[in-house]
């Protein structure tokens, strides 16, 4: 298991609702601190990926009713939208005047990693095995990205953008983590059926799998 010691599987949630929790703060500093359009990309942000911790640690399970599944895609549609509407400005000419472009990098980085988790919850344990390392190298590269713009914020003295932009990252590999924890108990889907690593697994029955 990615988490297998078993000290390190009961402090991993203690860590991961700390780290949580400090980003939370940021949000709030954000919008103190630094730009409104910081601040409601931030909060917006947060709330994405509340909704992804929920679902990425319940993907071997259906959703328990129709209230639970509309009400995760209306939140992320709303956090969608605000996040985008974030974008939008950073990319403004105005603001990238004032700001520079590394808000607008890192902004479209991260779509594109929840581009690849929103694949991970919606088709969980549906792909083969090149799309397995595809997907997963993907993310390494877009994740490199995420740290050179941390890095960037370093250099330019923006320590608050270089703090968020860690913990974001730590963040989100909590919810790889969750993702990696389910797929090691299920097969590509090309595997071959005499594969003794695959006899025992199952389908995956995760949130794709429930009926509309």
């Amino acid at each position: 298991m990615p988490v297998a010691h078993p000290f390190l599987r009961k402090a991993f949630p203690y860590f991961k609702w700390t780290v949580f929790g400090l980003l939370g703060i940021n949000v709030i500093l954000f919008f103190t601190e630094q730009t409104f359009v910081e601040g409601l990309d931030s909060l917006a942000w947060l709330t994405l990926l509340l909704l992804f911790e929920w679902e990425t640690s319940q993907l071997d399970k259906p959703y328990v009713s129709r209230w639970e599944k509309w009400g995760i895609h209306a939140g992320r549609i709303l956090a969608y939208g605000l996040i985008l509407h974030s974008a939008v400005g950073y990319g403004a000419a105005d603001y990238i005047t004032e700001h520079g472009p590394v808000d607008l990098w890192n902004a479209m980085t991260w779509i594109g990693i929840v581009l690849l988790l929103e694949y991970d919850v919606y088709s969980p344990g549906e792909y083969a095995r090149w799309e397995w390392y595809l997907r997963n190298g993907a993310k390494l590269v877009l994740y490199a990205a995420l740290f050179v713009f941390a890095l960037l914020w370093g250099l330019d003295g923006e320590w608050l953008d270089t703090y968020d932009a860690l913990l974001w990252i730590l963040c989100f590999f909590a919810i790889e983590i969750n993702v990696l924890e389910f797929e090691e108990e299920i097969p590509y889907r090309d595997a071959p059926d005499d594969d003794p690593a695959t006899a025992e697994a199952s389908p995956a029955a995760g949130p794709a799998s429930e009926e509309v």
